[in-house]
């Protein structure tokens, strides 16, 4: 009875676990399903609404986005493309986003290269505030998509892969003789896709099926003779027999033979061949009936067609599947403005592909197949043959893993018995050196401090357990905050942490003394964090270090003052001669010679170097205040991305008309700092006067990104000018210093900028090569935890 309630307990609890399983599957798809997002997305075919080749994508395209929690609402427009000429497709597209004006189309998705190409065409203005994927783009026009490098434009490119598929053709049918016919066009994608087989074959191997009075048309004739003759394949035009032996690349213009004509050339060709197979590079239904009829296997480059009745056996492409889900992927981080970057051509993945009902046919056999195809319409008991011994096989090892497993865990319980013994040693060896070194040690969880026996030693008070707020009434005023972002880092950042506080422990009216606290974060036995370190009194060490920095002070300030001079009489010398020099010629005797046109250049003159030497005065006075301390800083809690945003709304104006002037922000995100706005807006001026003046030609780039594993936040002006070598990257922030003597300015503003920077508790880093461009970065904390 005991045993059949055992059984019968598991057996419940098994129900019950699969009971909520299934719960939860459905209560996930019912969520999702109950909590989509409608979109208007606005479908632009290449062909025909009856064309084959895009009937299941549609479908598939609905179900990815509402895997993505999206309602896609398809607004559907067929170009037609054998219809018109390339101005009428594009006129025919202009006149469609004229009515899409007056809808609310969140994407447009274009499919195949006719619809992409006559789309981007337009140059429409709409092309400019809505997100457009091309998907299944063979040949992308890459001149055409660099015109939308600023636009949320990008092309899934699905370009034809010949040589993996006529490789796929004669592993599946391994015979001595093999010809492939390819269906050659004179189409602006024909040459292109005959571009890529003339580099993927071997000449000897090439043949033209067709002669000149079979074509329609003399002139089609001349054309593809010639196209063959540029792409250094005309073997192929004299080659009238086949290679018994090998490889047999067959070329043939089917929409340019006469009807009687080109059965009867297919027909003598067949003659003799063990193994014959047609390779399509587009979707060509007037091909395909033909080759059909004459009992030959069809394989693609492309998707169109397969799986559609088209009779094509397989190949090497990018799936429905695999398009429809790329492309919805892609267009749901478009629409949710995510930030999705370069490139903006991206090649879609590929598979290998057969349909079992249509190989089988062809006498093809399961053992020259790869393992890495994948049939469809492949039978069930023929499928999962393999799958299910090695499924038999797996249980098999899956029950010598566990036994192996149970031994290892009992060895290594062993193993750790042995290690915490020689923990306990290590503890009793630490202990005696704590004690040794005056260090205190402590920890931090559940937002409570504790320090061990030698506080009370150290410090010389009783209490040893506090609160964040009761370590605070014992901090200095000045290092509450830096005390405040230790403790906020500690519990953000990994890893070894150091920050020096003064406090005093003793009575009121005590001196406060430096300690040391150094942090690492660990987990308990319940795998919660908690923060564990030392803590060490170096008011000794302190007072070491101030009496070296005041020497080195003394040494600076007395070789400082006689640069400073040295510097200050060339600078102001400079504009001092011009200034004098031009007021003399104005002044002097033959003055009233002077022509108006030119006594108003000298004053121009004049006037320039007056304001010249006006800033470098300013400058002097400036660093002056700054080195003394007497320039005040207003710092406060401000959001940085507005900041860099106005700084990038001023400059605009301010930029060469012959340079791009690029801002790289998330203005959805609020970056909150501590800092004086206008000293930072200084700094960045700076950065962006210093870019505009050395860069000619090219980009220059204000942005912000966020490193959120420090807690820092990056401000960087990137030019494309003629950079900065690394010999003068030591000496930039010296002050007076110049890359450029013959360049006007004092040497003082990055210097400045460096001053104010350090003041501001962050630092300025440099990136900068020869020809290619310099990139002037300011790092800041973070006032508050992303």
């Amino acid at each position: 009875m005991d045993k059949t309630y055992f059984k019968l307990k598991y057996v419940l609890i098994f129900i019950l676990s699969l009971f909520v399983f299934v719960g939860g599957l459905n209560y996930k798809n019912w969520l999702v399903t109950n909590n989509l997002t409608p979109k208007r997305i606005s479908l632009i075919y290449s062909q025909s609404p009856n064309d084959a080749g895009n009937k299941n994508l549609e479908k598939l395209l609905a179900q990815e986005f509402r895997q993505q929690g999206i309602d896609a609402i398809f607004d559907k427009f067929y170009l037609n493309c054998d219809k018109f000429n390339e101005k009428e497709e594009i006129e025919h597209i202009r006149k469609y986003l004229e009515l899409l004006e007056n809808k609310s189309t969140d994407l447009i998705l274009s499919i195949g290269d006719q619809a992409t190409y006559s789309l981007l065409s337009t140059r429409h203005r709409l092309l400019s505030s809505i997100p457009i994927v091309a998907c299944n783009v063979r040949f992308p026009n890459e001149e055409l998509i660099e015109e939308y490098d600023s636009k949320k434009v990008y092309v899934l490119r699905d370009s034809p892969d010949l040589k993996r598929n006529i490789d796929f053709i004669k592993t599946l049918y391994p015979h001595n003789a093999t010809e492939i016919i390819y269906n050659i066009d004179l189409t602006y994608l024909g040459h292109k896709s005959f571009d890529k087989l003339s580099k993927v074959v071997d000449r000897k191997n090439v043949r033209f099926l067709g002669y000149q009075k079979a074509f329609v048309q003399e002139c089609d004739y001349k054309h593809l003779t010639e196209m063959i003759e540029y792409f250094n394949l005309t073997p192929g035009l004299v080659n009238g027999s086949t290679n018994g032996n090998g490889l047999t690349i067959s070329l043939f213009p089917f929409r340019y033979i006469r009807g009687a004509s080109l059965l009867v050339m297919l027909e003598e060709s067949k003659r003799g061949k063990k193994n014959q197979a047609f390779l399509l590079d587009k979707l060509d239904m007037m091909a395909i009936p033909i080759v059909t009829a004459l009992n030959i296997p069809s394989f693609s480059c492309i998707r169109e067609g397969f799986g559609e009745n088209a009779k094509i056996v397989g190949g090497y492409m990018a799936t429905e599947g695999i398009s429809a889900k790329t492309t919805a992927n892609l267009a749901t981080r478009l629409l949710k403005k995510e930030k999705i970057g370069m490139p903006k051509i991206r090649d879609l993945e590929k598979e290998y592909v057969l349909d079992w009902m249509y190989f089988s046919e062809y006498a093809g056999s399961i053992s020259n197949v790869p393992k890495d195809v994948r049939i469809i319409n492949y039978p069930f008991y023929d499928r999962y043959r393999k799958e299910l011994y090695i499924l038999g096989g797996l249980f098999v090892i899956s029950f010598i893993l566990v036994i192996i497993s149970l031994l290892r865990t009992y060895r290594r319980s062993l193993i750790e018995r042995r290690n915490l013994q020689m923990l306990k040693e290590v503890h009793k060896r630490l202990t005696l050196s704590v004690d040794g070194g005056k260090i205190s040690l402590w920890n931090i969880q559940e937002g409570v401090l504790e320090f061990d026996e030698n506080y009370v030693q150290l410090v010389g008070l009783e209490q040893r357990r506090f609160a964040k707020e009761d370590i605070m009434k014992y901090t200095h005023p000045d290092d509450t905050q830096l005390l405040d972002s230790f403790y906020e880092t500690m519990h953000a950042s990994p890893g070894m942490q150091i920050q020096r506080i003064r406090f005093c422990f003793g009575k009121e009216g005590a001196d406060y003394k430096w300690y040391e606290l150094r942090c690492s974060s660990l987990k308990d036995a319940k795998g919660e964090i908690m923060l564990a370190g030392i803590m060490q009194n170096i008011q000794k060490l302190v007072e070491h270090e101030h009496q070296l920095v005041l020497a080195k002070q003394i040494a600076e300030k007395a070789e400082l003052k006689q640069s400073f001079l040295n510097n200050m009489s060339h600078e102001i010398r400079t504009p001092l001669n011009a200034i004098v020099g031009f007021t003399n010629l104005l002044i002097g005797e033959g003055a009233d010679e002077i022509e108006p046109e030119e006594k108003m250049s000298m004053l121009e003159i004049i006037n320039s170097n007056n304001e010249l030497l006006l800033k470098l005065v300013n400058d002097v006075l400036e660093i002056s205040r700054l080195d003394s301390g007497n320039l005040s800083f207003d710092i406060k809690e401000c959001d940085i991305t507005k900041t860099v945003k106005e700084i990038y709304m001023t400059y605009q104006a301010l930029i060469q008309p012959s340079l791009d002037f690029l801002l790289e922000l998330d203005e959805t995100v609020s970056l909150p700092v501590n800092i004086d706005s206008l000293r930072f807006t200084q700094v960045i001026s700076n950065f962006l006067n210093n870019a505009n003046k050395f860069t000619k030609e090219g980009t220059i780039t204000l942005g912000c990104k966020i490193d959120k594993v420090h807690q820092e936040v990056c401000i960087y002006v990137k030019d494309t000018g003629k950079g900065i070598d690394d010999k003068e990257l030591l000496m930039i922030f010296d002050r007076f210093y110049k890359t450029d003597e013959f360049e006007q300015g004092s040497g003082l503003g990055l210097s400045i900028s460096k001053v104010i920077i350090e003041r501001l508790a962050g630092r300025i880093e440099v990136h900068s090569e020869v020809g290619k461009g310099s990139c002037f970065s300011v790092v800041l904390s973070l006032a508050s935890l992303i």
